[in-house]
């Protein structure tokens, strides 16, 4: 089966994946006024800035789906996490160097989608 010129990924090569265009604060933007967030009171996701390959990567970034993360000084930072998680999960399932510790935050506090 061919790939239509997309690269293939193998865990352990994270050179090997291109980020999407949409994310980051784009997202961010876009998803203004869709959700509240019932404050949280301390971090549930960190990132392990030794692991992390930051942009040679970018995965986390570029598939956050609430635009959380940010590349700062050449790594992942959960910069916007606090106010935009989905608590999807999706970070720590795609990043291929095992560099981010995920776990749900506290309870009674996250997010609360308004889609209908």
């Amino acid at each position: 089966m061919g790939n239509m010129g997309q690269k293939e990924y193998y865990r352990g090569n994270p050179g090997s994946l291109t980020g999407a265009k949409l994310c980051g604060a784009k997202v961010r933007e876009l998803l203004d006024g869709k959700f509240e967030m019932i404050p949280k009171t301390k971090e549930h996701i960190s990132v392990d800035k030794d692991k992390c390959v930051g942009e040679a990567c970018s995965i986390c970034y570029s598939l956050c789906p609430g635009g959380a993360f940010e590349i700062v000084d050449g790594k992942a930072a959960w910069a916007f996490g606090m106010t935009n998680c989905m608590e999807c999960g999706i970070c720590q399932y795609v990043c291929p160097v095992a560099a981010i510790d995920w776990a749900y935050p506290e309870a009674g506090t996250g997010v609360i989608l308004k889609w209908s």
